[in-house]
């Protein structure tokens, strides 16, 4: 009955380390992973490797390929500005619908969710879940499915840039300012001001990771290809 919970243990280190090393550049975008060389790498055996890909790859951080196996994600500005460019209207609107629906209790939810936020410190998973629910409610409440479930898909195709870059995103004290300037828009209940600071807040994102990124790639081109071994 061990066996399982010392697995599972083995292959969340695995997980933590390989998106650090990934996050930091040791692993260069692009780069081939093979199951033989991580558990040589690490001592282990192939089966707590095997996990570890398939939660990064849920993660966005390794991509499966039928003729390449796994290699690091390898994202780029153009693809990262193309998201942005269908997430940020549809955001926008909506977040000015969510507004006019929202409840009392919803207004409640929203700061509630905004405070645990602001104490969160250092700790950037919790930062990143709350982030999710704050949105989340939002988007919800403005009671169109179909909208709601195309952000949903937009946002999660758009993870693996934010977790790749993470220490190219803007400060968490400016961004919970962002953040304050929705709610205070939302409890004012004043759409179209909440959907202009969403606007602000996406396009700050998205400014400041594609910065990043193009730096990223600026230096790529002028030193070696990414390891493919």
């Amino acid at each position: 009955m061990a066996v399982t919970p010392l697995r599972t243990t083995i292959t969340d280190a695995l997980v933590e380390e390989l998106r650090h090393q990934i996050q930091s550049g040791q692993i260069a975008p692009g780069s081939r992973l093979r199951q033989a060389d991580v558990a040589a790498q690490f001592n282990v055996s192939t089966t707590p490797v095997r996990e570890a890909f398939a939660s990064l790859e849920r993660e966005g951080l390794l991509v499966g390929s039928a003729h390449r196996g796994v290699t690091v994600f390898h994202p780029t500005v153009q693809d990262l500005k193309e998201t942005y460019e269908i997430r940020i209207p549809l955001e926008a609107l909506a977040t000015e619908k969510g507004v006019e629906n929202m409840t009392p209790g919803d207004i409640a939810e929203l700061e509630s969710i905004l405070r645990k936020m602001a104490k969160s410190g250092d700790d950037h998973a919790l930062y990143n879940e709350l982030n999710a629910k704050f949105h989340g409610l939002i988007y919800h409440a403005a009671r169109r499915p179909k909208l709601e479930k195309l952000i949903a898909d937009l946002r999660e195709a758009s993870v693996a840039y934010l977790r790749f870059y993470a220490t190219f995103s803007p400060s968490s004290r400016e961004t919970q300012r962002e953040h304050t300037l929705i709610f205070e828009a939302c409890k004012a209940r004043a759409p179209k001001r909440a959907a202009k600071a969403m606007i602000a807040h996406l396009q700050h994102t998205v400014d400041f990771v594609s910065h990043g990124l193009g730096e990223q790639e600026r230096a790529a081109q002028d030193g070696d290809p990414p390891n493919d071994g």
